[in-house]
């Protein structure tokens, strides 16, 4: 456990970490290190532990390692690895495991049993959901699996043993292309209505588009490339989409903003110097308030995506050239990004609803009234 530092660097180094272990031979082995908090020396101390048992006594021979240190030892990892938003929550998985009553961070993670991980999964389906705890029970079998091959837990996962809860799944909702083109409408301003319109002509995920960058918009081409790291190694993987005519011009047009500042797609921070601007990270309630302000049931930007794909499906295009759209890695799983599109599939483009078209409907519209 830390200790307060009472050397001469005790003021810029208040605490004290300190890791004693001993080896197959009886020999103590000790480490100290100096830090500025306690926070910082317990999480020294977790990670320092684990990699002097690897050093010095075959961890994966003597599996010895708390739950704390497995934890920290994958959250690092897991940083590194995943996006912000998957590390997130695996570190909420890790947090509610340890605030279960009968779990203790100290205890040798070769204790943990499937009993006490039932309890504990069973009481987060009550409180927060099925789906919550499935999410869990998810995350915290693959850092055991992780475990295994880096830090010698016993090989008989305990996150196996216990079975996944009954979930409510929600419909998705998908807005039918009046309730879109009504959104489309209620934006006011021209970047929201080119993130709508790019989300409808690419399939783009939200994420993607907020880090599009002017870098990955090829004009002479006719194309936009789209990256990711959503698949089970965190890999970033690209893909170039076809650029359709009227995204090409809204994009040419928007350039003109936001074409010296590296993102397509920059929050002003209601501020009107282009140096405080900064690329999007959630826009939680941008879709949901737009919805309200045009009159129409309430869809995300998934539900766009959801959209493209049924347009295309409508429109009777070839099943593989919808998986090469959409970028995912095959037919019946669509978990995985592919690396390139052929050129043949910019014909798909022409399935898509044009802003032409939108005119000429709300035209027709207008003089049947």
């Amino acid at each position: 456990m830390p200790y307060q530092n009472f050397n001469k660097s005790k003021d810029k180094f208040p605490w004290l970490g300190q890791v004693v272990i001993t080896n197959p031979e009886g020999k103590k082995v000790q480490r100290r290190k100096q830090c500025r908090t306690k926070k910082e020396a317990l999480l020294w101390e977790a990670e320092e532990r684990v990699r002097l048992r690897a050093e010095v006594i075959q961890i994966e021979k003597t599996p010895m390692v708390s739950l704390l240190e497995w934890a920290t030892a994958y959250l690092k990892y897991a940083e590194e690895k995943f996006v912000k938003s998957t590390f997130e929550e695996k570190r909420y998985a890790f947090k509610l495991l340890f605030q279960h009553p009968g779990v203790d961070p100290l205890q040798p993670a070769a204790e943990l049993t499937p009993k006490s991980i039932l309890d504990h999964l069973q009481n987060q389906s009550k409180i927060r959901s099925g789906n919550g705890a499935n999410k869990d029970r998810k995350n915290l079998r693959a850092a055991w699996q992780w475990g295994i091959f880096y830090i010698g837990l016993p090989k008989d996962n305990p996150f196996h043993s216990v079975q996944r809860f009954a979930e409510v799944r929600n419909e998705r909702a998908v807005p039918t292309m009046d309730d879109f083109w009504k959104v489309f409408n209620a934006a006011e301003d021209g970047q929201d209505r080119l993130m709508l319109f790019s989300l409808l002509h690419t399939g783009a995920r939200r994420d993607e588009l907020f880090r599009l960058r002017w870098k990955d918009v090829d004009f002479n081409e006719k194309r936009i490339r789209l990256y990711t790291r959503k698949n089970e190694i965190g890999e970033w993987k690209s893909a170039w989409l076809p650029l359709s005519n009227d995204l090409e011009g809204m994009l040419k047009e928007h350039q003109k903003i936001t074409g010296l500042l590296r993102f397509v797609f920059l929050n002003k921070n209601e501020s009107d110097d282009p140096q405080q601007w900064t690329p999007y990270l959630y826009r939680q309630h941008w879709l949901k308030k737009l919805c309200t302000k045009a009159g129409v049931k309430q869809f995300g930007f998934h539900g766009v995506r959801h959209l493209f794909a049924s347009i295309l499906a409508a429109n009777n295009r070839p099943l593989v050239e919808i998986q090469q759209m959409l970028r995912h890695g095959s037919i019946t799983t669509t978990a995985r990004y592919i690396h390139t599109l052929e050129s043949g599939n910019r014909d798909v483009l022409s399935v898509l609803p044009s802003l032409e078209n939108r005119e000429m409907k709300k035209e027709n519209a207008l003089k049947a009234h």
